[in-house]
C-alpha cells in the first residue's frame, strides 16, 4: 500500500472492458464495475483469473501470480534499496502536496489576475512561501518558491539548480554584450505582451500537475529503472483517466512550442546579436527560396512544434529531445487516437490520410504519462530562464511587468 491517505484504484476486465474501481480511505470506497465474490481463498490464486498486482506509487504488473513476490521486492529487485527510498521521499512530498491544491491554484489565479492583497492571504497558507513585500521582485520571489515547491517531486533538483544559476548569466552577458539589441527584444515582447502570456500559460500548468498526481506517481519509478523496459514490460498505471491525461500533454506541448519561440529569440541574440536573425543557411530552401517564416521572430512564432526545433541551431539550451514526440502529439492533438483500457494501449494515428485511418503508432499509457513528464520538465527548465528574464526586466532595466 502506499502512504497516501485516499487510494482510488481502477483498471479495466480484459474480456468486456468494463471499468473496475474502488477507493481506499474514504467513506464512499465501494467496490464499482463489478461485484465481490466470497470463494475458497485458494482458488483465487490458481491461474484461472488474471491476477493484477495494484499500486499507486508504482507500476502495475499483469501476469502469474507468485507467492511472496510483493511489489516491495519486485520494485527492490529492479532498482537499489536506496533509490527506492529516495523515491519514496518523493511520493511522501507528493502526499503532503495534494491536500493543498486548493491554495496552491489560487497563488498562480491571484497572481495573474494582480490580485496582490489575496496571493500575500494565500502565500501564509502555504508552508515555506514567505511575501517580504508588494514590491514585484518580492511578489516574483514568493511566486517561484510556490512553483518550486508544486514541481520538486516531479523534476531533478541538480538540473533546477544548474539552470537556475546559468539563467542570470545569460542576461547578464547579452546586457554588456549586446545591450540595444537585447533592449529592443525585450521592450517586443514586453509590448506586444508576448512574454506575460507564456509566463502565464507556464503558470497554468503547475497547479494541473499537483491534481494529477496519482497517474504521475508510478512514472517517477523510471528515474531509477530503466527506460527500455518500458517498451518491452507491460507495466500499467492503478488509476487512470487518459482523457484528463492527453489534456495536460496538449497544454503542455502548446505551451512548449511557445516556449521555442521565446528561446529562439535568446538563441539568435546570442549567435548573432540580433532577435530576428537566424542562422542563414536555414533562411533559404534547397530552391533558393526565403523562407517567409524565418524573416522574423514574430513570423517564427506561427510555425508548428515539429518544425521549430530545426530552425534553432545549436542552442544554447540543450532540450531534451526525448521529451518531444511530434507525432503523438499530432494524434492526440487532433483526436485521431484509440484507447484500450483494458490493456492502457494508446493507438494514434498521426499522418494525413483523409478519411482513412491506416498508418498507425502504438504506446502505452505508461509511457506516455513517462513523456510527459520529461515534456513538463523540459517545460520547468525554460520557466527558469523566463524568471531570470522577468528578474532582468525588473531590477537592471527597471520595467514594470
Amino acid at each position: 500500500m502506499s502512504n497516501r491517505d485516499i487510494q482510488p484504484f481502477q483498471f479495466a476486465c480484459p474480456n468486456c472492458e468494463e471499468r473496475i474501481s474502488f477507493v481506499f480511505g474514504q467513506e464512499d470506497g465501494e467496490l464499482r464495475g463489478a461485484n465481490e465474490l466470497i470463494v475458497n481463498p485458494k482458488e483465487l490464486f490458481n491461474g484461472d483469473n488474471p491476477f493484477i498486482d495494484l499500486h499507486l506509487d508504482f507500476p502495475v504488473y499483469f501476469g502469474k501470480y507468485e507467492m511472496g513476490m510483493t511489489t516491495f521486492m519486485r520494485v527492490t529487485r529492479e532498482i537499489s534499496l536506496d533509490a527506492y527510498r529516495h523515491l519514496n521521499l518523493r511520493l511522501d512530498m507528493l502526499n503532503h502536496l495534494y491536500p493543498m491544491q486548493h491554495d496552491l491554484r489560487s497563488v498562480i489565479t491571484q497572481f495573474k489576475r494582480g490580485d496582490i492583497d489575496s496571493f500575500e492571504k494565500t502565500c501564509t497558507r502555504i508552508p515555506g512561501v514567505n511575501l517580504k513585500s508588494h514590491k514585484q521582485e518580492d511578489v516574483l520571489a514568493a511566486l517561484y518558491t510556490a512553483t518550486s515547491i508544486m514541481s520538486s517531486p516531479f523534476t531533478i533538483h541538480g538540473v533546477n539548480a544548474q539552470i537556475s544559476e546559468e539563467a542570470p548569466q545569460i542576461f547578464r552577458w547579452l546586457h554588456e554584450s549586446h545591450p540595444e539589441k537585447t533592449l529592443v527584444f525585450v521592450e517586443e515582447i514586453l509590448a506586444n505582451e508576448f512574454l506575460r502570456n507564456l509566463h502565464n500559460d507556464c503558470l497554468s500548468l503547475y497547479p494541473k500537475l499537483v491534481a494529477m498526481d496519482l497517474p504521475f506517481r508510478s512514472a517517477l519509478f523510471y528515474d531509477y529503472a530503466d527506460d527500455d523496459n518500458l517498451g518491452r514490460t507491460p507495466a500499467r498505471v492503478s488509476t487512470a483517466d487518459f482523457d484528463v491525461c492527453s489534456n495536460y500533454y496538449k497544454d503542455l506541448s502548446e505551451v512548449f512550442a511557445r516556449q521555442l519561440t521565446f528561446l529562439a529569440g535568446l538563441n539568435n541574440l546570442i549567435k548573432r546579436g540580433d532577435s530576428d536573425q537566424f542562422e542563414p543557411s536555414l533562411k533559404v530552401t534547397k530552391q533558393d527560396r526565403v523562407r517567409p517564416e524565418l524573416v522574423s521572430l514574430d513570423a517564427f512564432a506561427n510555425v508548428d512544434l515539429g518544425n521549430k526545433l530545426g530552425f534553432i541551431d545549436d542552442c544554447f539550451y540543450k532540450i531534451d529531445t526525448a521529451a518531444i514526440d511530434n507525432k503523438l502529439r499530432n494524434g492526440i492533438a487532433h483526436y485521431k487516437y484509440d484507447y484500450k483500457e483494458s490493456t492502457q494501449t494508446i493507438t494514434y494515428y498521426p499522418s494525413k490520410e483523409g478519411m482513412s485511418r491506416e498508418k498507425y503508432h502504438e504506446t502505452s499509457f505508461m509511457e506516455f504519462m513517462r513523456k510527459s513528464l520529461l515534456l513538463f520538465r523540459e517545460v520547468h527548465s525554460v520557466n527558469h530562464i523566463i524568471k531570470a528574464a522577468l528578474f532582468y526586466c525588473v531590477l537592471i532595466l527597471k520595467k514594470d511587468i
